[in-house]
């Protein structure tokens, strides 16, 4: 199953993907919301190759993850392989340069169920597809609007 969604920022590319790559401001954003996050290897630079270890509760149930990054192409996109109980996620953000001053950022993320269980969510996630759909592009937005931000104050 696959979700996009793409936003316009007022930001130059180059630094669209430096504040997208600056994961321990997204590391912080996980854990002040209860999500353990755990970089594997935090003395290595950022790039191809990171990983981490992502435990949280949902549902009433203790979720475990791995993320990779599978690519990191200055400043054309990232990728992040995602594995958990019975799910491979594949997240990708591309860069696509609109002007000097103007960068669209895209996201696609393909969910890939390995077990009966994750099967049977994935096809709940069909029938909810227009709300899911909603949901990731209003917190996309969001998201987005808070790297623009982040872009501002650091100008």
């Amino acid at each position: 199953m696959q979700f996009t969604t793409k936003e316009d920022l007022d930001i130059p590319i180059e630094d669209a993907f430096d504040l997208l790559s600056d994961y321990e401001v997204f590391e912080r954003m996980a854990m002040r919301r209860g999500i353990e996050v755990r970089r594997n290897e935090p003395e290595l630079p950022m790039g191809l190759g990171t990983s981490w270890k992502i435990d949280f509760a949902w549902r009433g149930k203790d979720i475990k993850m791995r993320a990779k990054i599978a690519q990191f192409d200055r400043p054309d996109n990232i990728t992040l392989d995602v594995v958990t109980q019975g799910l491979d996620i594949i997240i990708k953000f591309e860069f696509v340069a609109l002007s000097r001053k103007r960068t669209r950022l895209n996201l696609v993320t393909d969910i890939d169920a390995r077990t009966l269980p994750m099967r049977l969510l994935v096809q709940s996630m069909k029938l909810a597809r227009s709300n899911i759909d909603r949901k990731l592009n209003e917190r996309f937005k969001l998201q987005c609007r808070n790297l623009e931000d982040r872009y501002q104050m650091a100008s």
